[in-house]
């Protein structure tokens, strides 16, 4: 094997710019102003990365932006931040994907030399340089329009040459059902490529698909932007020696983390006991989150005699609005998202659901939603015939699966706290 020039570069992707974190803002619009400057900020440290590295060119493997249509504050701060890296000597190559296709709206304006945006026809094949010395060869290819079916990793194919060869592509490899299906692709197509390195987007989370020969790997966003994101967010930066062999290190940046956390009420007396217990998770959240700002979601499981005085509490106006006094004045805020009760009473409730009676009927209908084989759709069903669907339709059409399971357990929670008052 020839000898290469070592060399370095920054894979990143679904950045996700000017993301609106749908939700918070009715509820914290300072929370929700500083979430939304965190898209920005997390990119910035990418290119901060990538200057104080001396990387020789960074890769951006689709979705920059949050939707076809994209915000001229958006635009602008992408293109001051590309404009850092070249300054820097850094080169850029960027790629679109189904959030940010080439037929979304973008205003005139030019990007700095030393960016260089994949086409949508055809995969597109250029080499970086440190001078005159070819350091990579890099294929890529963007969507033209947002939903592309076809296997795009299929049109990949290495051309002669002993230099290392990277591959950059926003595709669903191995049908990700929590993603939607776009240019999906097989592990194998990707490895008859004849890439050394797979740049990948699409993903959220960081996923390492294969280390070596090729390289495969999904960096995940660079941000976290709800509570199914949770985690540290950030890009690679990859090292490539004379030799051809790769070191990876993925590196955080993201500005504000996601956590969540379940607690047991089993051996909680009080809500006195609950507060303390809530109070330790919130610091110790914020040690975890390493002077960052964190967004914590509080979960309450389990069975236990503190279920029966939750009845009669808001969780999160009760409990939430306490933890969160105090985190607005500071810059490592932990904000509570949410306080959700998903306690049970303290009986046997298998036992209960087995008792010919109106409580096991009542157990028994909730078990046979849970356990039908599209439990989702047929929740959906009886909804949409209550004359109420016209007013809560589209919040229902964002419910996930999951959703909707909580939901159903919710309401045989309450059913089941409303029987047994009944018998007290």
């Amino acid at each position: 094997m020839t000898a290469c020039q070592p060399f370095s570069f920054i894979h990143c992707a679904d950045l996700h710019l000017d993301s609106p974190f749908e939700g918070l803002h009715a509820l914290e619009p300072q929370i929700a102003a500083i979430l939304r400057d965190a898209t920005f900020k997390a990119f910035g440290q990418v290119i901060d990365l990538a200057i104080n590295a001396k990387v020789d060119f960074v890769i951006i493997a689709g979705d920059v932006y949050d939707g076809a249509d994209r915000s001229l504050r958006a635009q602008l701060r992408f293109r001051d931040a590309l404009r850092r890296a070249v300054e820097a000597g850094i080169e850029c190559l960027v790629a679109h994907g189904n959030h940010d296709p080439l037929s979304g709206w973008e205003a005139a304006l030019t990007l700095p030399p030393g960016v260089h945006r994949f086409g949508g026809q055809q995969v597109e094949h250029l080499i970086v340089k440190r001078g005159s010395e070819p350091l990579a060869e890099i294929y890529g290819i963007s969507y033209p329009v947002r939903e592309v079916r076809d296997n795009l990793a299929s049109q990949f194919q290495r051309q002669p040459g002993q230099s290392f060869h990277i591959g950059v592509l926003h595709c669903n490899v191995g049908g990700d059902p929590h993603h939607d299906n776009y240019a999906p692709c097989t592990l194998t197509d990707l490895i008859n490529s004849g890439m050394d390195y797979w740049a990948l987007g699409h993903i959220h989370n960081q996923k390492v698909l294969r280390d070596r020969e090729p390289c495969i790997i999904y960096p995940g966003n660079t941000q976290g932007r709800n509570v199914r994101e949770a985690g540290p967010r950030g890009c690679y930066l990859v090292r490539v020696d004379e030799n051809r062999h790769l070191q990876t290190e993925f590196v955080a940046t993201d500005v504000v983390r996601w956590y969540t956390q379940e607690v047991n009420i089993a051996d909680l007396n009080s809500i006195d006991d609950l507060l303390e217990v809530l109070t330790e998770i919130l610091e110790e959240t914020r040690k975890a989150a390493d002077g960052r700002a964190a967004i914590l979601r509080l979960t309450l499981v389990g069975r236990g005699e503190l279920h029966r005085q939750l009845r009669h509490l808001d969780p999160d106006r009760d409990l939430g609005s306490r933890l969160r006094e105090g985190e607005l004045n500071r810059d490592d805020f932990v904000w509570v998202e949410s306080v959700q009760n998903r306690t049970r009473p303290p009986v046997d409730i298998e036992r209960k659901r087995q008792v010919q009676d109106f409580i096991g009927d009542f157990l028994r209908a909730a078990e046979a939603l849970r356990q039908d084989q599209h439990p989702a759709a047929l929740l959906h069903k009886l909804l949409a015939a209550r004359p109420e669907h016209t007013l809560i339709a589209k919040y229902l059409n964002k419910l996930t699966q999951e959703d909707w399971l909580a939901m159903l357990g919710d309401a045989e929670t309450l059913g089941l706290d409303l029987l047994l008052e009944d018998q007290e």
